[in-house]
């Protein structure tokens, strides 16, 4: 008979203490649980601007400590011994699966006292000591089922009646190298004070910043929690076409917010103004793969001619029950075709509503991307790459590209119109030729020609088609005026007057080229 395959337990200690890559992962996972349990608001205080402490308080069903008890005891990681709840508030959808999240602020803290009250008034109290150097400890521990990743000590004289509903964590041991990052990070000369309650200033500030490092590591954080987190939008207007209207009333019905030191967090996501607009798809897909369901909605988004900033929001970020998955992928899911700066435009968010969660590794930061409902999203959003928004956007390059260079030409001819009517006291019609089929073909040199309206008193300059001088692009128009300029130049009776006329000409001629 064929033997199990058993992992030891020791595996998921390990995870635990560099399961995310980031406090706002970590962070995350416990606005999580607050949303699992029925919390309206959840307030996470870093203690700006020391950074000594760290809170994270919410208003939810909170739990015993019956509960708590069998999380500790081999409950964490181990779905079996979880209690399944009665359906969420508002119809939210349930996150949690594991139960790491709660060890996932080792990463901040190396200890933390949790503080529960449930709805009926029962209430408990526990000190959370996390071992330290847990690594070395656990490659000499004696292998058995289960291993001690820390100690937990119940307050046995807490009263309940004294406490808030919900749950509170404060973690009191922080980590000297989180400290010293993130006050490090409010020495930075680009910083800027957060405005409190402001998150349309919060949005303009990041709007004009390249990349999060430049303001360091308390706006990345302020940053990233709020991609992440299940948090409404500035407004159902924040992306154009009406990308995220819907997406929006959902959002505001399930009455959830996520305040950090005081301010009230929104998604970052806001694109407006761009002279070049926007080029959107929605996406929508419902269909199954092996058998099991994969339904996914959302939009892909590019900012036409423009590089998004910062450079975190770009690529494709997937959520799932409402909560990113890492975060904005800027390989488009590992698109394989080399765009250019045009991958540099496009931003974009999936929502999961079924599947994929068994694609999905430990961390809740990242996929398992050879899973099978992995690579049907994958499959689906680079075939909408391919073959609808590339092959728009090329288009609208070539528009912009032949606009800007119609433009271009228009402004130049009238710039040396102005040039030669100033100083030759005649007025002057310039035209360029569409195409000079003598030059372009036989390689001969190309002619400016001159014709007197004897009856306007106006000189019509015919310019030859930039095409046809062989030189740089971005020089031939100029030489086709050094051209003209030279031609009105030899108008002049006297070598003399040639040369001062086509020299006064050239001067006022480059002087706003």
């Amino acid at each position: 008979m064929p033997k199990k395959i058993k992992v030891h337990e020791k595996a998921l200690a390990h995870l635990s203490r560099g399961l995310y890559r980031s406090p706002a992962s970590a962070l995350r996972e416990l606005v999580s649980n607050a949303w699992d349990a029925n919390a309206r608001s959840v307030r996470v205080n870093t203690n700006h601007p020391n950074f000594h402490l760290l809170s994270i308080d919410d208003d939810g069903d909170g739990f015993t400590r019956k509960e708590f008890e069998d999380l500790m005891d081999g409950g964490i990681g181990n779905s079996e011994k979880r209690i399944e709840k009665a359906p969420l508030i508002k119809d939210r959808p349930t996150i949690g699966r594991l139960g790491i999240g709660m060890l996932g602020i080792a990463q901040i803290c190396g200890a933390f006292t949790l503080t529960s009250k449930t709805r009926d008034g029962k209430g408990f109290r526990a000190h959370i000591k996390l071992y330290d150097l847990l690594k070395d400890q656990l490659d000499e521990e004696v292998i058995k089922n289960e291993i001690d990743i820390g100690t937990y000590d119940v307050d046995r004289e807490f009263d309940p009646k004294n406490a808030k509903m919900g749950t509170s964590i404060i973690a009191d041991e922080i980590h000297p190298t989180f400290t010293r990052s993130f006050q490090k990070s409010l020495e930075l000369e680009k910083y800027v004070q957060p405005k409190f309650g402001d998150w349309t200033k919060i949005l303009q500030v990041i709007k004009k910043t390249w990349s999060l490092q430049e303001l360091g590591d308390y706006w990345r954080l302020l940053w990233e929690l709020s991609a992440s987190c299940p948090v409404p939008y500035l407004d159902e207007k924040a992306l154009p076409n009406r990308l995220i209207e819907q997406e929006q009333a959902k959002l505001l019905s399930y009455d959830f917010k996520v305040l950090l030191d005081g301010i009230k967090l929104m998604k970052p996501v806001y694109l407006k103004g761009n002279p070049g607009g926007y080029t959107s798809i929605k996406v929508d897909s419902n269909t199954k793969v092996y058998g099991k369901e994969l339904k996914y909605h959302g939009y892909i988004l590019v900012q036409e001619g423009l590089q998004l900033k910062p450079d975190e929001m770009r690529g494709i970020l997937i959520r799932i029950k409402n909560v990113a998955i890492g975060y904005y992928d800027a390989s488009l899911l590992d698109f394989r075709r080399n765009e250019g700066p045009r991958s540099r435009w496009i931003t974009g968010e999936i929502y999961v509503d079924e599947g994929l969660e068994n694609a999905l590794n430990i961390d809740r930061d990242s996929f398992n991307r050879f899973h099978p409902e992995f690579r049907a999203l994958q499959e689906h959003i680079h075939k909408l790459l391919s073959e609808e928004i590339f092959p728009v956007t090329y288009i609208k390059i070539k528009e912009r590209s032949t606009k800007k260079e119609t433009q271009k030409t228009s402004d130049r001819a009238r710039h040396l119109e102005q040039v030669i009517s100033n100083t030759t006291s005649t007025k002057v019609k310039v035209r360029t030729k569409k195409v000079d089929l003598v030059s372009t073909t036989q390689k001969t040199a190309p002619k400016v020609d001159l014709i007197d309206d004897k009856k306007s008193g106006q000189i019509e300059v015919d310019l030859p088609s930039v095409d046809s001088i062989q030189t740089k692009k971005s020089y031939r128009y100029l030489a086709t005026a050094i051209l003209s300029i030279f031609e009105i130049a030899l108008r002049e009776k006297s070598p003399e007057k040639q040369r001062a006329l086509f020299t006064e000409l050239l001067i006022q001629l480059l002087k706003e080229w």
